[in-house]
């Protein structure tokens, strides 16, 4: 069954249409070269490999966040993971551009169609065996222009593993990932997830330890993320009208059961600290107030009605005789 366009998509390929760079039925070239075909990429930015998967950098930056906090607990230095581009390549080309020195870490992202790698680059990968290992990681060294050995690749299976777990806790409000390390390789022709000319999803992450800058990128199929379109963007874009009229019901719902303060204020007057200090018991405080006069009933510390004191079933009661209308409510009136 063939995928449907969705709505921004089609948006794509109606400018594209507009623009010239596809040629709808009927349009045919009157020069008598060859004509120029364009090629039209509705998933990444035209001319260029930007991702334009929307939310997925909310995502990331979430992953980015908790990652830098483990790497911190185990390393104990302070450690910034940050985010910086996220774009697409065909799996054999991005391959490619490994250099054969980094660590690539296979790992599951069960129940997406196929797993994902996490990829570090030589320079973060020997730091982190080195501090691992109980050495002085941040001595200034030659990096070693060589692939990671066995027992290396093994030194760094934790740091993948911890990435494994923060990389579920990313996802979790998207889907309930089973995300774990399937094996770390270090020669790029060895990694085999999916067909050579799938399209790949890769996020380069920047990692910072003391006077290190290493470089991380997680690649995952455009595949495995196009089931989670649709979620990332109703349920981590704004909220919509259905959702904020459910919450503010809700809220009104719940507003009369809420219990209030509520005084019968008779005057209020100001005093010297002097005076105050030397109050006694039977001292008379004069408030300038006849007993029988308003009192200004208070809800919450705010002014809001005018009663009169009296009493009702032998106790002290106020009668409401006014409400006092708040200053906002009566400027919108003017």
């Amino acid at each position: 069954m063939e995928r449907i366009l969705s709505k921004n998509e089609i948006a794509e390929l109606l400018s594209a249409v507009r623009a010239g760079e596809i040629a709808v039925e009927g349009e045919f070239s009157t020069s008598g070269g060859a004509s120029k075909i364009n090629k039209l990429d509705l998933v990444f930015s035209h001319n260029t490999r930007k991702c334009k998967f929307e939310n997925l950098d909310i995502v990331l930056d979430t992953f980015a966040r908790n990652y830098g906090i483990s790497l911190t607990n185990c390393l104990q230095h302070s450690t910034l993971v940050k985010r910086e581009a996220i774009e697409a390549y065909e799996f054999e080309g991005f391959l490619q551009r490994l250099k054969g020195n980094e660590a690539i870490g296979i790992i599951h992202l069960d129940p997406l169609r196929w797993g994902g790698l996490l990829i570090f680059n030589d320079a973060l990968s020997f730091y982190l065996v080195e501090k691992l290992l109980g050495g002085n990681a941040d001595a200034q060294q030659a990096l070693p222009n060589r692939p990671l050995t066995a027992i290396e690749r093994s030194v760094l299976k934790r740091s993948f593993s911890d990435a494994c777990l923060d990389l579920e806790k990313a996802f979790l409000p998207l889907e309930k990932l089973d995300s774990s390390l399937v094996k770390i390789e270090s020669n790029p022709r060895l990694v085999n997830i999916v067909p050579p000319d799938t399209q790949v999803v890769v996020c380069q992450f920047t990692v910072k330890i003391r006077n290190l800058t290493g470089e991380i990128r997680l690649a995952i199929p455009l595949p495995s993320l196009e089931p989670l379109r649709g979620k990332m963007r109703d349920q981590m874009g704004p909220l919509n009208k259905t959702a904020d009229s459910s919450w503010q019901k809700q809220v009104e719902g719940a507003l009369p059961d809420m219990e209030m303060n509520i005084a019968a204020q008779l005057a209020e007057i100001a005093l010297p600290v002097r005076d105050i200090l030397n109050f006694q018991v039977g001292d008379i405080i004069d408030l300038g107030r006849d007993p029988s006069g308003p009192l200004l009933v208070l809800v919450e510390d705010k002014p809001k009605f005018i009663a009169r004191a009296g009493v009702f079933k032998g106790k002290k009661a106020v009668r409401i005789t006014e409400r006092i209308e708040s200053k906002t409510k009566s400027q919108s009136n003017d």
